[in-house]
């Protein structure tokens, strides 16, 4: 009797959506639009002068260079992960459109979490070459990013505790 395991992930709305990404990080990062909403309240709020008013309008430049970077990583994102018994089917999105498809063998992909600049990066390897990056937009968090990891590590220790103690394989 054959056995099949099988871990999915797929991309859903709005994740798989390229601003539904930006707005459900916005969202979940609130904390870092907040000088945007005081320095618009200042702007909006008269008697000013035109010096504050430059300074103002500078440090809301400054500002959406946070909001560059964001739309930068928010382009590529893991559209689909699905573990089958021995393989690995990756898709990649690019905005929200297919850009990469990968078929991998289970035993060759590995899962590692790096932090830049505070915030984690999620990276599917192919034996020590970077197959994929998933920043921390839309609805990976931290949180996110390690429970997919534990659940990928558990599922490959469950196919190999099942490799090990399968009996003779049927011909």
């Amino acid at each position: 009797m054959n056995r099949i395991m099988q871990l999915n992930y797929f991309s859903e709305h709005p994740d798989n959506d390229y601003l539904g990404r930006v707005f459900l990080f916005m969202k979940r990062n609130f904390y870092l639009y907040l000088p945007d909403l005081i320095v618009i309240t200042y702007l909006i709020l008269p008697p000013y002068s035109w010096e504050e008013t430059i300074y103002l309008i500078l440090i809301l430049l400054v500002l959406s260079l946070r909001d560059i970077f964001l739309l930068k990583y928010s382009r590529y994102h893991l559209g689909e992960f699905v573990a089958i018994n021995n393989d690995v089917y990756l898709k990649i999105l690019k905005k929200g459109k297919l850009h990469k498809q990968y078929k991998e063998y289970i035993s060759n992909i590995d899962i590692e979490i790096n932090y830049h600049f505070a915030f984690p990066v999620l990276y599917i390897l192919r034996q020590d070459e970077i197959l994929f990056k998933q920043y921390a937009t839309g609805i990976w968090s931290g949180r996110r990013m390690k429970e997919f990891k534990e659940s990928f590590y558990d599922f490959k220790k469950e196919q190999a505790m099942w490799k090990m103690f399968k009996g003779p394989s049927e011909n």
